[in-house]
C-alpha cells in the first residue's frame, strides 16, 4: 500500500510542474524584457545628456549627434541608436538633443506590441 501511494505522489508532482513550468518562463521572460528595457533607457539618457553637454561648445547638430551617437555606440545595445539635434543659436539659448531607438521586445508578440520606442531629450542652455 506504500509503494502505490508514493507512486501516485510522484506522477502529482510531474503534473504540479507541468502546470508551474509555463508560468514560470513566461515571469523570467517579461523580467528579461523589463532589463533590456531599463538598461536601454540608461543608455539613451546617457548619449543624450553627452550630446546635449557637446553642443553647448560646439552648437553644430551633426556634430551633436555624432557625440551622442558615439556615447551609445560603446555600450552594448541590441538596436540601433538614432538622434535629432537642436543647436543653439547664441548666449541664453538652448542646445538639445534627442535621442531614441526602437527596442523589440522577447514577449512582443504575445502583449501585441512587437517593439517600444525609448527616447529622451535632453536640454542646456548656451552661457
Amino acid at each position: 500500500m506504500t509503494i502505490g501511494t508514493r507512486h501516485h505522489q510522484r506522477g502529482q508532482e510531474m503534473v504540479e510542474a507541468a502546470f508551474i513550468l509555463p508560468i514560470l518562463i513566461l515571469l523570467l521572460l517579461i523580467v528579461v524584457d523589463l532589463g533590456r528595457a531599463f538598461y536601454t533607457y540608461i543608455t539613451v539618457i546617457d548619449a543624450a545628456r553627452e550630446g546635449a553637454r557637446y553642443g553647448v561648445a560646439s552648437q553644430d547638430s551633426a556634430e551633436i549627434c555624432a557625440r551622442a551617437m558615439a556615447e551609445g555606440t560603446g555600450q552594448l545595445l541590441p538596436v540601433p541608436l538614432h538622434c535629432s539635434a537642436n543647436p543653439g543659436h547664441g548666449s541664453g539659448t538652448p542646445v538639445s538633443a534627442t535621442v531614441w531607438c526602437d527596442l523589440p521586445l522577447i514577449m512582443g508578440r504575445l502583449v501585441g506590441r512587437p517593439a517600444i520606442r525609448i527616447s529622451h531629450t535632453v536640454a542646456f542652455r548656451i552661457r
